[in-house]
């Protein structure tokens, strides 16, 4: 299987004035709010957990609801960085200081029931179209699939439809996971 890249991009935006104007939590605490993609919110959270250790004058608060709403919240000031999982467009770029936190994969799984030792490019498409709906066709196995997908806005979603070739319209997806806000 093959895995495409996604690259982490953490928006570091306005850094020094967030440390220094971040409201305050408790009696001397000020808060450091990072929103955006579920992909990144992990690393981050543990990243903040020893950032806290470190300076215990600063609450990092991470929340997630996709790389569109990180960007949104920092221009709106309602976060002070924004956690994207892709590239940003040009104009999405404008006024923002971007740094690459790290780089991270996408990958198909199935069930470790599931005697599917691999699958094309081909296959995972008629999978996420609804054309091969049994796993027979695969590997004799007659069982049904279920397709779970993520939901619209997600980066996740963009990268896996534009590898693929598939339109979010032509997916049938039995679940749909991560809605966001």
């Amino acid at each position: 299987m093959k895995f495409r890249r996604l690259s982490f991009i953490l928006l570091l935006c306005l850094y020094l004035q967030s440390c220094t104007q971040s409201p305050e939590v408790g009696s001397g605490q000020q808060k450091l709010i990072l929103t955006g993609a579920s992909t990144v919110a992990p690393l981050v959270s543990a990243l903040g957990k020893r950032f806290e250790a470190q300076n215990p004058g600063i609450r990092i608060d991470v929340q997630t609801g996709g790389s569109s709403r990180g960007l949104a919240d920092v221009r709106q000031g309602l976060s002070d960085i924004g956690m994207v999982s892709r590239t940003l467009t040009d104009d999405e770029a404008v006024g923002m200081e971007v740094f690459v936190l790290g780089r991270d994969g996408i990958s198909i799984i199935v069930h470790g029931d599931n005697p599917l030792t691999e699958i094309t490019s081909k296959q995972v498409k008629a999978i996420s179209t609804g054309q091969i709906k049994n796993w027979q066709s695969l590997n004799k196995n007659d069982a049904p699939i279920t397709f779970v997908h993520r939901a619209e806005g997600h980066s996740t979603l963009k990268k896996f439809l534009e590898y693929f070739g598939v339109n979010n319209s032509e997916v049938k997806a039995d679940v749909v996971i991560g809605t966001l806000r």
